[in-house]
């Protein structure tokens, strides 16, 4: 690889990619590989490229270029249904190969991008994700690093642990249950279950059965009971703050064989409760979820669920940072 003025490279290939950055544009004009033309010299310098790096015959001895690099990375931390796919101006792009929720290893993630060579952006942990969508980028920062490096990096970072993967979505089934005295006399209608049944739906979820209940913690965690016999989880809305006629935190916590958390540092949606019963969730959910049907708590947990994987108290408490979002600021 050598680096010459783009006129002397005419008749020689590229060894990088070359870009044109414009508001409506963003992408190579000349890739690697690519022999050099007249007319590509003012187009080059057109887009800021005096000199570039042109094929020399000693890519062995210079190490690795960034294209491989990339990839040897991206399948270096890609774990469980991570497709990993080579992309243009020396990034590997990773994507889910299922629908499901995606794990991220944060603490290998921020060993990764300090060493100042590599760089991972993933999306955030315990996100939902589909087929093909994109959840990781690899982006090399020097042009090319030594052969030597990457082992470095596999047996002193990574240590045979993955840093992406997804759980595929198990399509749980899901029961629902609306409290609220008012409700069950006809006195309000219901208006939680649409929001929480629109969740389900949106998370691949098979909806269960819907069942109306009273203020009263005996009957809420009656029906919880029942609905666990048949139910992989059991979504339960009103009733969740502290007032004295609110009865739902204590009949999930009279069931639950684990009380999670209640209370998650996130708006909207702060007052909810999730729990578990021999493995099954049983998530409390206010009715803020009424105002504010497009993002709330059921957006954090149903994932999850969905996935059948246990939903850790940290990850919870991680919204502290961040769990204020955009939409109660605008909705509040």
């Amino acid at each position: 690889m050598k680096l010459v003025k783009v006129d002397d490279a005419v008749g020689r290939k590229l060894a990088f990619d070359y870009s044109a950055v414009t508001p409506d544009f963003k992408s190579p004009i000349k890739r690697r590989g690519e022999v050099v033309s007249l007319e590509d010299v003012e187009l080059l310098k057109n887009h800021g490229h005096y000199y570039v790096y042109i094929e020399d015959g000693d890519s062995v001895e210079y190490g690795l270029h960034e294209e491989e690099a990339v990839l040897q990375l991206a399948q270096l931390i890609s774990g469980e249904n991570i497709i990993v796919e080579k992309a243009s101006e020396g990034k590997a792009l990773l994507r889910s190969a299922v629908n499901g929720l995606l794990m991220v290893d944060s603490t290998l993630l921020e060993k990764i991008n300090s060493t100042g060579v590599y760089v991972v952006i993933t999306r955030r942990k315990g996100v939902y994700v589909k087929h093909s969508d994109i959840v990781g980028i690899v982006d090399l920062i020097p042009l090319s690093i030594p052969r030597d490096y990457l082992s470095y990096i596999s047996s002193e970072i990574l240590t045979s642990r993955k840093i992406l993967q997804v759980y595929r979505n198990t399509h749980p089934k899901i029961g629902i249950i609306v409290t609220g005295t008012e409700i069950v006399e006809g006195r309000k209608k219901d208006l939680a279950s649409p929001v929480v049944v629109e969740k389900i739906r949106l998370y691949e979820l098979e909806q269960g059965a819907l069942v109306y209940v009273r203020d009263d913690e005996s009957e809420i965690a009656g029906a919880i009971e029942n609905l666990l016999l048949d139910h992989d989880a059991v979504v339960v809305t009103g009733g969740m703050s502290i007032d004295p006629t609110d009865k739902t935190p204590k009949a999930i916590a009279s069931v639950a064989s684990e009380v999670v958390a209640y209370g998650v540092p996130m708006k909207p949606t702060t007052m909810s409760m999730i729990a578990y019963k021999d493995g099954k969730a049983v998530i409390g959910v206010s009715s803020g979820i009424i105002y504010f049907p497009d993002y709330n708590i059921l957006d954090v947990v149903l994932p999850w669920i969905a996935a059948g994987v246990k939903i850790p108290r940290e990850y919870l408490i991680s919204f502290g940072e961040g769990g204020l979002s955009e939409y109660f600021l605008r909705r509040r």
